[in-house]
């Protein structure tokens, strides 16, 4: 072979990892404008934030399984907001009674619940009535604070907001607040200042 011949041939040989490396990239550059191209994330659907139906002076009736009546809510105006699923209502009255006959009586401003009304929740002057069985010692006790959530299923009274407690003369407050219907428990939290006397003693 002549040297000429040699010379061409020792370059082209050199060559070839830069055409193997410019094939590579018009391949790659080919995979690319033929894949499907993204179009970017969707936007997300539109949550509409108008009620899909009002009602005006409503009742809300609640049904254990044995088909007693747990609860019952009251409203002057109610909404529904299908997403998410849920009903507020202008000037709520709650009233509910247990197997043992303590009652339970709940106002405010307005209130929110599910469409089972099994958790309403009290916002705006929410006050909260719970009536001993009769027979019990001790008077009502009076829950008073801005927002309160009464569980109409678990029969649980609570509040991470300051609340006041009254009952017979006795006044107490708290940072919070949780009474259990059934028990008659009632656990105040953070900084608590008041006087209670405890019924019956």
């Amino acid at each position: 072979m002549s040297p000429r011949w040699w010379l061409v041939l020792e370059r082209a040989q050199a060559s070839l990892p830069v055409l193997a490396a410019a094939g590579l990239a018009g391949c790659t550059w080919w995979l690319v404008q033929s894949s499907p191209q993204d179009e970017g994330p969707r936007p997300a659907a539109q949550v509409s934030s108008a009620p899909d139906y009002e009602l005006h002076e409503v009742r809300v009736a609640r049904f254990d399984a044995s088909g007693r009546l747990e609860a019952v809510v009251d409203g002057k105006v109610v909404r529904h907001y299908p997403v998410p699923d849920r009903l507020l209502i202008d000037e709520v009255l709650l009233l509910g009674r247990d197997e043992q006959g303590q009652g339970l009586r709940a106002t405010a401003r307005k209130g929110e619940a599910d469409q089972s009304a099994a958790v309403v929740t009290l916002r705006g002057g929410a006050q909260v009535v719970a009536t001993p069985p009769a027979g019990q010692p001790g008077g009502p006790v009076r829950f008073q604070g801005e927002t309160l959530s009464v569980d109409t299923r678990e029969r649980i009274v609570s509040s991470k907001l300051p609340v006041t407690l009254t009952q017979d003369g006795n006044v107490v407050r708290g940072q919070s607040m949780r009474h259990d219907e059934r028990t008659g428990v009632t656990v105040l939290g953070g900084r608590v200042t008041g006087q209670y006397q405890v019924p019956g003693r």
